[in-house]
């Protein structure tokens, strides 16, 4: 009996020194967080509500039609709809997940994603404790990379529009001297360091857009084909092209928590009617509506781009290629925000304080806009790298990490009625796998080829 006491005693002196050891390492990760302070420019709803639209309607909007050629008129659509929810689910389980660990922790800011992230794993089971330091790195390395190589392709998406403009009116350059020529408004532009300020630049960019949206959509809808005439469900090789090209037009998720806590109002960012909602509403309608349009009227013919299908003499065409260049301007300053609020607290802590801190933020933008240059400028088939990066990067940040997030922090809460909330965290984690690794496997496929074709190797 004595002996058996005793080993009671040890079982519970070993657990409460895990526990010990546990909370203190809570305590640590806690005090270590620098979270997103109170913005002194706050938003207003719309301000807010154009940031989320401008942040995810980009290329990757002008790629829905070659998407929907690989699911098909029919099953394109219910597919778009299914991965929108999927992506609206994990948008609001991040937001709760953040909000739920400031107030159980007691931070005096609401975390960061990468916070976020290490903080869930810092208080979940033990085998994901000691790994809660790596996947906050992690999770800041892909947002930098996936938002840095947004901003290469829009630098080569607008050096490319400007040496197509220009070529026709018979001034030939080498597409380098236009990406010096692009470099200047995309510098001034990413110099801007408050989202409030952006503001007007995403409401430009908004209506730019829009009229250039509206301009293919009426060339799209003259001498429409039957329905019957084109593909309803794709053969099952060519979905995972989809699943990849729907997924990067839906990648919004690093903009989520900055947007909400730079609101006046941050409550009517994720409720019913709240940015949130209404803002990937219109988004999923847009995507639903250039996709579909665009396979309907083009075919097996529709291009990566809806803009690439427009007569090049037509002179629509051009100011669809002058408004969009100017939307993705914007787009660019508006990614570029993100990548810099992560970087600039590290540089702050390692080197500062500066005599001049605005100075050293302005440097540490100049720097950040030069690389992008140099990657766009000197990195063969970027675009193909991208693509692999975002296949990795993309899928893990917005369909796998918030939902072991949310199965970590809420397993005490509950997962509502018959563990729907649970079903659905399963659901989208493989859809996230699925994503990884069909997007994983055509990326390098594509990259092998594009290297074989320079090499001479067939």
């Amino acid at each position: 009996m004595g002996d058996k006491s005793r080993k009671n005693s040890a079982t519970q002196d070993v657990e409460a020194n895990g526990t010990s050891e546990q909370q203190q390492q809570v305590e640590a990760v806690a005090k270590a967080v620098h979270g997103h302070p109170v913005s002194e420019h706050p938003t207003t709803y719309c301000e807010t509500l154009m940031h989320l639209l401008k942040g995810n309607i980009g290329c990757g909007m002008l790629a829905m039609g070659d998407a929907f050629r690989n699911g098909g008129l029919l099953m394109a659509p219910i597919l778009t709809i299914f991965i929108g929810t999927v992506c609206i689910y994990n948008n609001h389980i991040l937001l709760n997940v953040a909000h739920k660990l400031k107030s159980r922790l007691k931070l005096e800011h609401c975390p960061t994603f990468s916070e976020t992230v290490e903080l869930s794993f810092a208080t979940g089971p033990k085998s994901l404790q000691k790994h809660a330091d790596l996947f906050r790195t992690t999770v800041n390395v892909f947002v930098i990379i996936t938002q840095l190589g947004f901003c290469c392709v829009y630098i080569l998406f607008v050096s490319n529009s400007i040496k197509q403009f220009c070529d026709e009116y018979g001034t030939v350059l080498d597409i380098h001297i236009h990406m010096i020529f692009a470099l200047v408004p995309i510098m001034s532009c990413a110099m801007i360091r408050n989202l409030k300020f952006i503001a007007p630049l995403s409401t430009a960019a908004n209506i730019s857009m829009a009229i250039g949206l509206g301009i293919i959509l009426s060339y799209c809808l003259v001498d429409l084909p039957t329905l019957n005439s084109r593909t309803a469900v794709a053969h099952w090789s060519q979905i995972p092209l989809f699943f990849g090209t729907a997924i990067y037009a839906f990648e919004g998720i690093s903009l989520v928590l900055p947007l909400q806590l730079e609101m006046k109002t941050p409550n009517r960012f994720a409720s019913t009617m709240g940015v949130l909602n209404v803002g990937m509403t219109i988004v999923t309608f847009i995507i639903l509506t250039m996709g579909f349009v665009g396979f309907w009227r083009f075919g097996d013919d529709v291009k990566g781009s809806l803009t690439l299908n427009l007569p090049p003499t037509l002179i629509l065409s051009k100011i669809v290629v002058g408004l969009m260049v100017f939307a993705i301007i914007c787009t660019y300053t508006l990614q570029f925000y993100v990548p810099v609020a992560i970087l600039w607290p590290s540089v702050q802590e390692k080197y500062g304080p500066f005599q001049s801190p605005a100075l050293a933020e302005y440097l540490l933008r100049a720097a950040l806009v030069f690389a992008t240059f140099l990657a766009a400028e000197v990195i063969p088939h970027l675009a193909l790298f991208i693509s692999l990066v975002g296949a990795i990067a993309s899928t893990f940040l917005a369909l796998i990490f918030p939902p072991i997030c949310h199965m970590v922090v809420w397993k005490d809460e509950g997962f509502g009625a018959f563990n729907w909330k649970l079903h659905m965290d399963i659901i989208t984690i493989l859809l996230g796998l699925l994503g990884f690794v069909t997007g994983t496997y055509f990326s390098l496929h594509d990259i092998i080829v594009a290297f074989s074709k320079d090499f001479g190797f067939h």
